[in-house]
């Protein structure tokens, strides 16, 4: 079973500035990381190889510092990493990054399975999984909770609204993987001083051939016009009465003054 999984650095960190001309997060000097939804893709792709056998390929789009997060994967476990960089790319909206890791995809193989997490920490979308599905021309299940291979099929099961709804859809597919869906692999020092020796080989249009019009900054269609912080109550603890009684009266307030809210 051959599956590709998407993967995008995001920072390490809420404690982010934003440009105040172009409204985008400002990542230089930034501590980065593998987005952590990202990190589940990546275990549950290492898990269904193990249990089917076949090949995990990992692919990020972003500058040469990105080969960090590549590594990470490595040495959790993945076979194969691409680095899908050039400078035509940057600045492209989520359809744009979805056209470029479609044609990444098709550039290096036939892929039984594509995996990505549900959303970034960072822009919170969720909107480039089912892009690169609609590109690809691939049926699409999202938010995956847990993923089950059954011979031509995969069966999902994934949460909606309250309740949990079991999927059987047939590979090839794409599927978004949710956070907190399973516990990630967690690479030893060894296996992730091996993983930073290998040489990330690395995509750019030269090889993909897109027409520059149609990604990064050119492509893009969609405008981000403000940015602001989004507004919230504090959480706060409360100290409840040890007696039961009292306590229970305490509550039945709390939960009364959360209804009025």
């Amino acid at each position: 079973m051959n599956i590709a999984v998407l993967i995008k650095q995001v920072p390490a960190s809420n404690d982010v500035s934003v440009d105040p001309v172009t409204h985008c997060l400002i990542r230089d000097n930034v501590e980065m990381t593998v987005n952590p939804s990202d990190l589940n893709a990546v275990t549950a792709a290492i898990r269904l190889r193990e249990a089917a056998g076949g090949k995990v390929t990992v692919f990020t789009m972003g500058p040469g510092a990105a080969k960090k997060a590549l590594q990470t994967t490595l040495a959790m476990g993945a076979d194969e990493a691409w680095l899908i960089t050039d400078r035509c790319f940057g600045g492209g909206d989520t359809l744009c990054t979805a056209r470029v890791l479609a044609e990444a995809i098709r550039h290096t193989g036939a892929y039984d399975l594509v995996l990505a997490g549900d959303v970034s920490s960072d822009g919170a979308t969720g909107q480039v999984g089912a892009m690169v599905a609609e590109l690809l021309n691939l049926p699409c299940a999202s938010d995956a909770r847990k993923i089950e291979l059954d011979g031509e099929y995969l069966t999902v099961l994934r949460n909606w609204k309250s309740q949990k709804v079991r999927v059987r859809i047939a590979l090839p597919c794409m599927v978004t993987v949710g956070l907190g869906s399973n516990t990630p692999i967690l690479p030893t020092l060894r296996s992730q001083m091996k993983a930073n020796r290998v040489a990330i080989p690395e995509l750019t249009n030269a090889e993909l051939g897109l027409d520059p019009a149609t990604i990064g900054k050119q492509g893009t269609k969609s405008v981000v016009t403000d940015t602001y912080a989004r507004e919230g109550t504090q959480n706060a603890a409360v100290m409840l009465s040890s007696d039961a009684a009292e306590a229970a009266k305490e509550i039945k307030s709390l939960l009364e003054g959360l209804k009025d809210e």
